[in-house]
């Protein structure tokens, strides 16, 4: 009878011991590791489009319109080091409806080079100027920028505060800022939504604002002007935890604010300011095609 005891009460500890490890919640590392050989192929697109609208009879007034396509083929290289060969690429700008003519060659087939820190960010590369230009860089760069310091479980929330004003910064979420008409500062704040399996889903809701100088693209001159405005957007990256790579990610902003310009003026004249109001909406894609 006793050894009968025995057994069911070690029965009921294993059950016990079993729901309470169930209960557990699960934590995961969603840092992308590109292993030297591993490649995975991607699919990107980016579009920006900043609309100002002219205030007063003189007033400020640009509509530019930005857009690149591409495909790479990311290869880890060494144990922190990368490569993206880019496969396809297309850009195309306009500035009040008229193409901007693209003087730069072709770069298909060359390449965007990089070296990580352990978290995965770039922290020293090499690109093709025109990869620069049209945002291809700056997204690659920002592929790890969201990720979480430590393994998080679902509905864990973190988030940062950044600067976006560099073609090399940590922008916080995946996107190409540096081709955007007007800097701004980005707060983002990321959940963990769901795992399924192997598949993480990750939402970040974004805040941006900006108080200081910025440069506008107009038909007669790049000028110097005073931004103030805010925004926001939300921000998605659905991940591959066996593989360590992300499958897709997007980010949609919208900002709104006020510009004004002062020229220079000779002594004892009397300052003229120029204003105009502006949307800036931007869109980031990239996708995992392999």
């Amino acid at each position: 009878m006793r050894n009968g005891n025995r057994l069911i009460l070690g029965l009921v500890f294993s059950l016990l011991v079993l729901s309470i490890a169930s209960a557990q919640p699960r934590s995961v590392s969603l840092r992308p590791v590109l292993k030297p050989g591993q490649e995975n192929r991607y699919v990107i697109n980016i579009s920006v489009e900043t609309r100002v609208t002219p205030s007063g009879a003189d007033g400020l007034t640009s509509v530019v319109h930005k857009e690149t396509a591409a495909t790479v083929l990311l290869r880890g290289v060494g144990n922190s080091s990368g490569e993206a060969i880019i496969e396809a690429f297309a850009t195309q700008a306009t500035l009040d409806g008229a193409d901007v003519a693209a003087r730069e060659p072709s770069i298909v087939g060359q390449k965007i080079e990089y070296e990580q820190d352990s978290q995965g960010r770039a922290i020293k590369s090499s690109f093709p100027l025109s990869a620069g230009k049209s945002g291809l860089a700056e997204l690659l760069f920002s592929l790890a920028t969201w990720v979480p310091s430590n393994d998080v479980s679902v509905g864990q929330v973190w988030g940062q505060s950044i600067a976006i004003d560099s073609l090399t910064g940590d922008y916080g979420y995946v996107a190409a800022p540096g081709i955007a008409e007007i800097p701004k500062r980005a707060s983002v704040s990321y959940k963990l939504s769901s795992l399924e399996g192997d598949k993480a889903v990750i939402d970040g809701a974004i805040t941006l604002n900006q108080s200081g100088s910025s440069s506008l693209t107009t038909k007669q001159a790049k000028l110097n002007v005073t931004t103030t405005g805010d925004g926001k957007g939300s921000t998605r990256v659905e991940y591959d935890l066996s593989a360590s790579r992300i499958i897709a990610a997007t980010s949609d902003t919208s900002f709104e604010g006020r510009l004004m310009h002062v020229a220079p003026t000779r002594e004892g004249e009397k300052p003229q300011p120029r204003e105009g109001s502006v949307v800036e909406t931007a869109k980031f894609s990239i996708t995992l095609v392999q």
